[in-house]
């Protein structure tokens, strides 16, 4: 059998069924929009492809050449059946679409590769990823670093093992990158986050599911990503909106969440020892930590045993140590209103029971954890006479959720009453 096949007249003709890659590039992926033929063999390609990779004796070498042969523009097509890797597939070409012919029909296999840190790792811009399925990479699923205009769309991300340290860490991992989507795609068995988006802007995440991760979706030190219509189920929480210490992109701020199902997140946690995942408590609905300006509204948050919202400040009792100037670890100017909670804060965590005692929530199964919990910590430099740092919220449960200010920081006063942070802030744009 021949495992590759492209157009420079290298490889006999030989019929499609026989041949690994069938290519034809027409220079910037120009193709006839029904098909186009190969010019040496003349077999058929399917409409919008410009190489045509089928499952080989090497699937590695075929595919990998596929993508080296590609122009930009080009779009390499991967037949339905299972491909099966040893090492790190590379994408590094602008413009390329890698196609599958549906996550359920295409699936790359990587459960015996043991060179290379993710299974796709992508470093050219306006690349996307669609319709195939990945399963059981030893590292991150499909990673992207510092690109532009990066594209997943219709993948699903997972690992055979459920709640196992020897999963990838992330599923879907753009980092540095300007302009993200993540469209339709699922991702379950992380060990850390799912979806995953850090130190980056402009992002899209919609109408994704992510289930069986520690975090469901994650979008860390970013700015302006919108995070809609997705679910995220069965993880430990369902979103976590964070800024970390020591990392170069240190402000990330104004991720809006809408119209998200986010329920049943209760499994324990099974991060690996020393990340900053692995200390969050379970049963968590969404998290704000050290990130400002954000608004999540319109949600619906349900059965979270541990609670629906929790806004807190970097806290050193509970994450790392850090050494990092630049860093402002409060959580400020948030807005959390118009959302649905039901049967949130029933069987607590450990870490969210200490906190509740801090505000004088009984804690005997009386009654649940408060909806919202609020650290009540801030920043006392800055300015916040106008009121756009304080942490807001209104009209949740039509003005009936639970909440609580737990002053951790000691500088202001314990409160379970929700009038006492009823405020509006002006809503963020609905624009990726």
């Amino acid at each position: 059998m021949v495992p590759y096949r492209s157009c420079l007249g290298l490889v006999l003709a030989l019929p499609l069924s026989l041949v690994g890659v069938v290519g034809c590039s027409g220079g910037g992926g120009e193709t006839d929009t029904d098909s186009a033929t190969d010019s040496d063999t003349g077999a058929e390609l399917p409409a919008g492809c410009d190489a045509y990779v089928q499952p080989s004796d090497n699937d590695q070498d075929t595919l990998q050449g596929a993508l080296l042969d590609a122009a930009e523009g080009d779009t390499v097509c991967l037949a339905e059946g299972t491909f099966k890797f040893n090492t790190e597939v590379s994408v590094s070409t602008n413009g390329i679409t890698l196609k599958g012919m549906g996550q359920d029909k295409t699936l790359l296999d990587f459960t015996a590769q043991d060179l290379g840190g993710n299974g796709i790792r992508i470093t050219g811009d306006n690349v996307t990823v669609t319709s195939l399925g990945l399963r059981d990479t030893p590292g991150d699923g499909i990673r992207a670093d510092d690109v532009s205009n990066i594209t997943f769309e219709d993948v699903v991300v997972g690992w055979t093992a459920q709640m196992s340290l020897s999963s990838g860490a992330y599923g879907l991992y753009p980092v540095g990158c300007t302009g993200v989507t993540v469209r339709r795609s699922r991702v379950y068995g992380a060990r850390d986050a799912g979806i995953y988006v850090g130190q980056s802007s402009n992002i899209l995440v919609e109408d994704s599911e992510a289930d069986g991760n520690v975090a469901g979706i994650e979008i860390e030190n970013s700015t302006d990503a919108v995070v809609r219509n997705n679910h995220a189920h069965d993880n430990t929480a369902g979103l976590l909106i964070f800024n970390l210490p020591g990392l170069d992109v240190k402000d990330g701020k104004r991720t809006l969440a809408y119209g998200n199902l986010i329920e049943n997140n209760n499994i324990d946690n099974f991060g690996l020892e020393g990340t900053a995942v692995a200390k969050v408590p379970r049963g968590l609905g969404m998290m704000i930590m050290a990130s400002d300006h954000n608004e999540l509204r319109d949600n619906t948050v349900r059965n979270n045993t541990s609670t629906a919202v929790v806004i807190v400040a970097y806290n050193t009792d509970l994450f790392d140590p850090y050494d990092d100037a630049a860093y402002n670890k409060y959580a400020e100017g948030n807005y959390v209103h118009d959302n649905t909670f039901e049967g949130n804060g029933l069987d607590p965590d450990d870490l969210v029971v200490l906190l509740a005692k801090t505000a004088g929530v009984p804690v005997d199964g009386s009654m649940p954890i408060p909806d919202i919990i609020d650290d009540g910590c801030y920043d006392a430099a800055l300015d916040n006479s106008d009121g756009s740092l304080t942490n807001c919220i209104s009209n949740n449960n039509g003005g009936s959720a639970t909440y609580a200010s737990i002053n951790l920081c000691g500088q202001g006063e314990v409160s379970m009453d929700p009038a006492f942070a009823t405020c509006t802030h002006p809503t963020l744009p609905d624009v990726p």
